[in-house]
């Protein structure tokens, strides 16, 4: 039997921290009236710290969407400009992002047991160059840039299981819960379904607050997998 496959997506999972999201945020609000802008990040203050929360799947859909209360909106080009604005903070070394816990030994050791995979919706130009920053980028078989999630995350699997793998030899992990978890639930995957702030939209196989609760779950997996082979 093949190794088993785990694919991690990045933002949010790989790293945490609400800089990114905050600094979004506030290049979103250079597009906006100025009082506008002041009640809009005022919206998303409150939604990072927990104190007035809005669903959504991740924080990058949570600054969209604490926008909708205000009747403004921005052009594709002025979302695209505040989100590349972010991508560059977040390489710039200014920008405070925090591995979870004993993450690089983690993966070091799964290493050679698994295949490794991570696939981010962001384009090659921003992910790469981030899971270099990280340290993390050796660490991993297969990286997915512009993976057209959810969609492109059922094709990338099949490309590497060529179909021929049992689905509990597939291990899915997000933040996000339509481009990361759905399709695992849809063909019957293990899921990890990762929020600090549990909201949790459906079903998953395990439903944690970060991705260190996961690692003994994970290692209970890849050892089942392995007595399954051996006998």
């Amino acid at each position: 039997m093949a190794k088993p496959l785990i694919i991690f997506d990045l933002d949010g999972t790989l790293y945490r921290g609400d800089a990114p999201y905050w600094y979004y945020a506030e290049q979103v609000s250079r597009f906006l009236p100025p009082e506008i802008g002041q009640a809009y990040l005022q919206r998303v203050e409150n939604h990072l710290t927990g104190r007035q929360t809005v669903e959504a799947s991740d924080n990058w859909e949570a600054v969209v969407r604490l926008m909708e209360p205000f009747g403004e909106s921005l052009t594709p080009e002025q979302w695209q400009e505040a989100f590349m604005a972010t991508r560059r903070y977040m390489l710039s070394g200014q920008c405070p992002l925090e591995l979870p816990w004993d993450l690089k030994p983690f993966l070091s050791n799964l290493k050679g047991q698994v295949i490794l995979a991570v696939a981010s919706n962001s384009p090659d130009e921003a992910a790469k160059p981030l899971l270099e920053q990280l340290g993390l980028i050796g660490l991993f078989d297969v990286i997915k840039t512009a993976a057209q999630k959810p969609e492109g995350l059922i094709t990338l699997v099949s490309e590497i299981t060529h179909n021929d793998y049992a689905p509990d030899q597939i291990f899915s992990i997000g933040d996000h819960y339509n481009n990361d978890i759905a399709p695992g639930i849809q063909h019957g995957w293990i899921t990890g379904h990762i929020s600090p702030r549990r909201i949790f939209p459906g079903p998953a196989t395990f439903k944690v607050t970060a991705l260190e609760e996961l690692y003994p779950h994970i290692r209970t997996w890849v050892q089942r997998i392995k007595e399954g082979t051996n006998g």
